[in-house]
């Protein structure tokens, strides 16, 4: 985005040059600049007096006084006795900097960010199936080059606008869009269709959709003997999932779980996107484990313009893990 000055303040322009927006922004990059002159902003730090009272104060002393303290706590308690929270809206620099910062100076192994409750299930997903966690392994160009999308869980339309729009390439190349998610949202309506699932019954849809495909000879057998271990228990799990006891449990009909299977199967460029919806239960992590073997089943990881992502719920979640906002996680993935 562009920030340009005007006698009434700041004017927010989207940056056309850059890659992933092209220009677009959402209601907060537009609004953005609005804040800096509101009435009720702080324009200096406040410290409470002797009566409790907060008071402007320099930026020098209010410094000095939380280092103060911070010391004071440290000297006492131990260096653990001081946390570090991120958030995914800092760019990678700023996150590398803040693990540094947390590790260097600080010496704490307490730091972590907002993204811990946010996609961090689909994050132990990935690291359990792939060994690494990458969130959304291509970029959002091949969203728009894919000939099958299932979507689960993500609205898109609203909550991700300038990203719609790889969508809508999407279906103006020839490709389909099918969205599960429980609630008709505009997205939904949007898709070419829509598996209104019972809220909690994910693992459910994806198992009998595997079922399916396994039926119907969509498996990819060379792909999972050659690049995955253990796929036999996923297969031998899914059995159990017909489409009638499919379609009891998810309230999602047999026909459609059908249809979705066989688009899935006979797709050239299959991609399986999650998001918050399947990852923020109790049983995410299996929910984007199971969403993940259908990706496996039909060979779709690692081929262009296909495989399984996870859609950030903020600007930048992955790269906060990425670079090193995790208590667990060093820069780079490292343990």
């Amino acid at each position: 985005m562009h920030l340009i000055p005007e006698s009434r303040g700041i004017k927010v322009l989207g940056d056309p040059r850059f890659p992933v927006n092209e220009g677009g922004l959402c209601v907060k990059g537009w609004s953005s600049a609005s804040t800096l002159d509101h009435a009720e902003r702080l324009r200096t730090p406040l410290v409470r007096d002797a009566r409790g009272t907060l008071v402007p104060e320099s930026w020098e002393r209010a410094l000095a006084l939380v280092a103060k303290r911070i010391g004071g706590i440290q000297r006492k308690h131990g260096a653990d006795a001081v946390g570090v929270f991120g958030s995914g809206s800092l760019t990678n620099e700023k996150a590398y900097l803040l693990g540094k910062f947390a590790r260097v100076a600080f010496r704490t192994s307490n730091i972590d960010y907002n993204g811990r409750f946010c996609m961090s299930s689909a994050a132990a997903a990935a690291q359990r199936a792939f060994g690494i966690d990458r969130g959304l392994p291509f970029p959002l160009a091949d969203i728009a080059k894919a000939d099958l999308i299932l979507l689960v869980g993500s609205n898109v339309a609203e909550t991700m606008p300038p990203v719609m729009r790889y969508f809508e390439a999407q279906q103006v190349n020839g490709g389909r869009l099918v969205v599960v998610d429980p609630r008709r949202t505009p997205t939904a309506q949007w898709a070419a269709r829509h598996l209104q699932l019972k809220p909690g019954t994910d693992i459910v849809l994806a198992n009998g959709l595997l079922h399916i495909l396994v039926r119907e000879n969509f498996v990819d057998e060379r792909f999972i003997a050659d690049r995955t271990e253990g796929f036999e228990d996923a297969l031998r799990v899914s059995a159990a999932y017909w489409p009638e006891l499919v379609e009891r449990i998810t309230g999602v009909s047999e026909a459609a779980l059908v249809e979705t299977a066989r688009m899935l199967g006979s797709a050239q460029r299959p991609m399986v996107l999650t998001a918050r919806g399947p990852e923020q239960q109790a049983q995410g992590v299996n929910n984007a484990l199971a969403y993940i073997n259908l990706a496996l089943a039909i060979g779709a990881v690692g081929r262009p313009s296909s495989g399984y992502g996870t859609l950030t719920g903020q600007g930048n979640g992955q790269g906060g893990r990425e670079h090193g906002q995790k208590a667990d996680q060093l820069p780079g993935y490292r343990r």
